[in-house]
């Protein structure tokens, strides 16, 4: 036996030896595939269930190599929330599995986006009484920890002192001490990584433009995915492009920022007044910009694709159809002219640089000036790429509120995806639901991964007597494609109703309802009608976090959400003994970047709804309903309250993708009395 199989082997003798410790086999396995994946430098995909304590099995074995053979590992989760927990809850545990004098020494960070740190030089600008608390009390220095330092006001205070998009970096004052930054360092140098995929992609990008090489992570050895079915969208986000009145204002915030850094250098060379000048125009004409894209809105009839690559996909019949035909020549004047002007801005300021720097001017200032000039650089040539689309990608008109927005999306991910990710280091990607029909067919073909090892662990739960299936009677509930398309969407709303609030009553409350969309949650929650002690909370436009802390603390209370709580949310016992599945979520090709995805399939010769729409349905559904089980002493029931489910063909694709062996009923309150949720019926 290696001494890492050893290290490995003792470390889940101890942690058998805690209370209320579960032993798994399979979690065990987990750990030693893992780590033959790391020792062999190789690739793999394996599909960890819910239960199985895949992040105490992935920090084992990452720590056993990091101890033994100094290999550094990347451990990647989709969101915040989720790397929080591993770096606050299941790392310490881990550590703490290990023999003392192994660990000594041992290095760790944990590092996420660069907004989500405070901003030293912003903390001491503002409230003193504020900076000083949360200096002394902050470890990493963190939105969740301003929220949890300062709580109610916390919302409202953030933004003015979140570390902004670009800054200085190293020629600040306080960039020894400044917490981002800090991170950085940290994590170059660190055996153990804990991060988010969002800064993964930016780590690769950061390094692929850089000079020396070097993004934020620094050269490690393994890269280990959690919640890998995410890294698709974590991808998309950082791959797309926006021109809008929120980026305008951002790019006016950076244009300041260089301002009152080359000004004392400015005034020094007798250019103070002309700089100044020079600055107030492009902001100047920054607001044009953003008045043009406010009466450009008003101008538009309907949002349109001005630009598409490759040309199949721009002269597809459903992408011609949604052309931006009138709009693609303002649009494409707006891009051009905001290139242009910050282009001929930074031309001006590169010559004044080069004069100052041959008159001797502050070293220093102009040095601290060039992260704001690239991002301004970089920015200006997004704007070129608008109608210059590369890859398969897609540029269309959208709209935010009521002004319009430019941008650009990347529809087939796949090949970034190789150049940035897969090709770069050896991986793992791991999920409770990563594979499709018993495969990996799906993620494998969405994202371009290509594991030399797959793997789909059983499940640790018995859903044969833990769980139960409700599908209302036919008839109850109105085709939701039907009631779109004959405009009874208010009748489907409110049998919708109906049927929740039955589901709530045979309940007593503790119940998660996931809707598709905002429009839908709204509708039905306005035809509920339950008595006052059967609260129920629904996720608003921003503080989904807090929502969520509500639900889990009133046991009687239901939760009517969204996206985010479809994936990720963890809320075991009884507090969630139902999770509603209200409409299969299919993707609708309404918005430009999903008519040219569908487009793009198309035009490679492939069923659209077959290779991307459903397998991407029965994902989400099962992302769902892993909502409910997640300790072996849970118990509850899935609704499935799509009729479509008995009365489309995908329908039994669908269940069967679901966990196995549950037993189906078409009353709630046999559900209840049969599951053993006797004390959950209903209030008087």
């Amino acid at each position: 036996m290696s001494t890492v199989a050893g290290k490995i082997e003792a470390a889940f003798k101890r942690l058998e030896e805690r209370p209320r410790y579960v032993h798994r086999q399979d979690q065990i396995q987990l750990a030693l595939l893992l780590s033959d994946l790391i020792d062999g430098k190789s690739t793999g995909a394996i599909e960890a269930p819910t239960g199985l304590g895949k992040s105490l099995a992935a920090l084992i074995p990452a720590i056993a190599h990091g101890i033994e053979n100094k290999t550094r590992v990347v451990i990647s989760t989709y969101t915040n929330v989720l790397a929080e927990q591993y770096w606050t809850r299941d790392l310490p545990l881990a550590l703490s599995l290990f023999e003392s004098e192994d660990i000594v020494g041992f290095k760790k960070q944990f590092l996420i986006g660069r907004q989500r740190y405070a901003c030293l030089a912003s903390l001491r600008e503002g409230n003193r009484d504020t900076a000083d608390q949360f200096i002394a009390l902050a470890d990493q220095g963190t939105e969740s920890e301003f929220s949890h330092i300062f709580r109610k006001g916390a919302m409202r205070m953030w933004p003015s002192i979140a570390a902004p998009p670009v800054c200085p970096g190293r020629l600040c004052p306080h960039y020894e001490a400044c917490y981002y930054y800090s991170a950085r360092r940290r994590a170059e140098r660190a055996t153990l990584v804990i991060t988010n995929h969002s800064v993964v992609i930016q780590d690769a990008l950061l390094s692929k433009s850089s000079s020396d090489g070097k993004g934020m992570l620094g050269e490690f050895d393994f890269l280990l995915l959690d919640e890998a079915h995410d890294i698709f969208q974590a991808a998309q986000n950082g791959l797309e492009f926006e021109l809008s009145e929120s980026k305008l204002n951002m790019l006016g915030g950076v244009v300041a920022k260089l301002e009152e850094t080359l000004m004392p250098t400015a005034g020094m060379c007798g250019d103070g007044r002309i700089w100044m000048q020079g600055c107030e125009e492009i902001r100047q004409k920054l607001e044009r910009l953003k008045v043009d894209l406010t009466a450009y809105s008003l101008e538009s009839d309907r949002p349109g694709i001005v630009a598409a690559a490759p040309t199949e996909v721009w002269e597809h019949p459903a992408v011609k159809a949604r052309h931006s035909e009138g709009g693609a020549i303002s649009s494409r004047r707006i891009a051009d002219e905001a290139s242009t002007q910050l282009e001929r801005f930074l031309n001006g300021a590169n010559k004044f640089i080069e004069k100052w720097t041959e008159e001797g001017g502050g070293k220093e200032a102009i040095e601290s000036a060039h992260n704001y000039l690239m991002y301004l650089r970089t920015y200006a040539t997004g704007c070129k790429s608008i109608f210059d689309p590369q890859g398969v990608a897609v540029s269309y008109v959208g709209l935010t509120g009521t002004t319009s927005q430019l941008r650009q999306d990347p529809i087939d991910i796949a090949e970034p995806l190789d150049d940035l990710i897969w090709q770069r280091t050896p991986w793992a990607c791991l999920s409770a639901t990563l594979a499709i029909d018993g495969n990996f067919d799906h993620f494998k073909r969405a994202t371009g991964a290509s594991p030399a090892y797959e793997e789909i662990l059983p499940s640790p739960f018995d859903f044969s007597i833990q769980a139960a299936l409700y599908t209302p009677q036919v008839g109850k509930i109105p085709d939701p494609s039907v009631a779109r398309k004959e405009g009874s969407e208010n009748d489907y709303y409110r049998a919708l109703a109906r049927e929740l609030s039955e589901i709530i009553r045979a309940l007593n409350g503790r119940t998660l309802a996931l809707f598709h969309s905002r429009k839908e949650m709204e509708g039905v929650h306005s035809y509920m009608k339950l008595p006052e002690e059967l609260t129920i909370l629904m996720q608003t436009r921003s503080g989904a976090g807090a929502v969520g802390q509500k639900f889990l603390k009133d046991v009687n209370s239901s939760l009517f959400a969204l996206r985010s709580f479809w994936t990720g949310f963890d809320a075991p016992g009884e507090t969630l003994s139902c999770v509603a599945l209200v409409r299969v979520p299919f993707e609708v090709p309404i918005d430009p970047a999903a008519v040219a995805r569908m487009a793009w399939l198309q035009s490679q010769g492939q069923d659209p709804f077959a290779v991307h729409t459903l397998p991407a349905a029965k994902m989400m559904m099962r992302q769902g309903a892993g909502r409910l089980i997640r300790r072996a002493e849970d118990r509850g029931i899935i609704a499935l309250l799509d009729p479509r489910l008995k009365t489309k063909r995908y329908g039994e694709d669908i269940l069967a993708n679901l966990p196995p062996d549950m037993r189906q009923f078409e009353d709630i309150y046999d559900a209840v009395a049969w599951i053993g949720l006797g004390d959950a019926l209903p209030v008087a």
